[in-house]
């Protein structure tokens, strides 16, 4: 997103909940902790319920992270 942005990489964008600048939010607890990843692998608990999504995604599930390219036909016959 920086890249994207034209904006240089700043350590302290991994390290935002280090930040001590006064936060009012009802979240506040939240932004000054680290990521949430004790999560990551539910997601294999639906994995039986998930193959029309799959199938739907098809090459891109395959590719990712990538995205894969897209073959667009002319239409002309």
């Amino acid at each position: 997103m920086l890249e994207y942005l034209d904006l240089p990489f700043e350590q302290s964008c991994l390290e935002f909940y280090k930040n001590d600048r006064a936060f009012n939010s009802i979240s506040s607890e939240q932004v000054r902790s680290p990521i949430f990843t004790q999560g990551l692998d539910r997601w294999h608990n639906y994995e039986p319920w998930l193959g029309p999504l799959k199938a739907a995604l098809g090459p891109v599930l395959d590719a990712y992270p990538e995205a894969p390219e897209i073959q667009l036909s002319s239409g002309a016959s």
